[in-house]
């Protein structure tokens, strides 16, 4: 090992300066996630336990004949009866929201559902280019800037949060037809079995695959309403302005790394070159002899490996020659050639 003297050592500890801080910046550009606040984890917790087995006890066993009873057409159609309903509200919130193309055309899928598809029975508006949109008051609220507020489980109803969920949900049901129909109480269990049906694959995957199911459940569900309010386009893309202001902020930082990461190399390049130096320096002064030496050792080893191939070489030409003379001396039907070509 070399001594470094105090020179070396200011500019080998500025390189690794510079490399904490690539690293440091480096694990600040994370990804941006939903931000989630739950405060009252434990009441949550607790509710959703007892969601769980409201649901293994009563809800899914009602399933489970509801599917066993029910053909698929059948329960396709009930589908989309209760789909075309909630169109309602669908065409409410467009307007309130301000898409009033979009509120144009779920207007039209639900004109064209409940008369040429027998009060929704059959979703014929999707063959004419007429998709079917999620729009509910809790995403009204989130386009109207109410922020979500903490995550909150509500019984028998689920997943939801305080200032967008619990009022956006209050909404609904009044816009909803389904909860008018007081004289048929059949129609809104129906209603609600349909809902949990349909949500049956969804919830045997949670059971099945999360190892939280709670912790699971509820970022799925903030990431999905999120998704919701911003039309997919994501919390840090809401609006051009905020796009626009981000990406040339991420220009400047992309330069800025740049020109940081061109100084290092240079630094470091430097640095190199500084120790290389100081070293072929004090070998020059201080252990010429031993270099002389070394050189010195390095032509015998080259000039005694020569002398040894070429006695090598010499060896192998006599045992071939007297190889050759046996062959010739001994009669035998096999041609010579063939001999030399199957010999080792």
């Amino acid at each position: 090992m070399y001594d470094l003297n105090g020179r070396q050592w200011w500019v080998i500890g500025r390189a690794f300066v510079v490399l904490f801080c690539f690293f440091v910046v480096g694990c600040a550009t994370t990804e941006k996630k939903v931000a989630v606040e739950d405060p009252y984890e434990d009441f949550n917790r607790r509710v959703y336990t007892f969601n769980q087995g409201i649901d293994d006890y009563i809800s899914q066993p009602i399933v489970m004949v509801y599917d066993t009873v029910t053909p698929d057409l059948l329960q396709q159609g009930v589908g989309n009866f209760f789909t075309n309903l909630n169109n309602v509200q669908v065409v409410i919130n467009d307007l309130l929201q301000g898409k009033i193309k979009q509120g144009t055309k779920d207007t039209g899928r639900f004109a064209i559902n409940s008369t040429l598809g027998v009060f929704g029975l059959f979703d014929v508006a999707k063959h004419v280019g007429l998709k079917q949109n999620t729009e509910d008051f809790g995403q009204t609220l989130g386009v109207w800037g109410v922020p979500a507020g903490p995550y909150l489980v509500l019984p028998f109803l689920g997943p939801s949060t305080l200032f967008q969920g619990v009022p956006g949900a209050t909404v609904d049901v009044l816009s909803n037809p389904v909860s008018y129909a007081t004289a048929l109480p059949l129609v809104q269990v129906l209603s609600a079995v349909n809902a949990r049906s349909e949500a049956e694959e969804s919830l045997d995957f949670i059971d099945k695959s999360a190892l939280d199911p709670y912790t699971f459940t509820r970022e799925a569900y903030m990431q999905w309403r999120q998704h919701l309010i911003t039309d997919g386009q994501g919390a840090a893309q809401a609006s051009f302005d905020e796009l626009e202001g981000e990406i040339f902020s991420e220009e400047s930082e992309d330069l800025e790394l740049d020109a940081l990461e061109s100084e290092l190399n240079v630094s470091v390049e430097k640095a190199q070159e500084l120790v290389f130096s100081t070293e072929r320096a004090e070998f020059a002064d201080d252990d010429s002899e031993v270099d002389r030496a070394l050189d010195l050792l390095e032509v015998e080893l080259k000039n005694s490996a020569t002398e040894g191939l070429a006695i090598l070489e010499k060896n192998n030409q006599e045992e071939d020659a007297n190889r050759i003379d046996e062959l010739v001396d001994v009669p035998s039907p096999v041609n010579l050639d063939q001999e030399l070509l199957v010999s080792p």
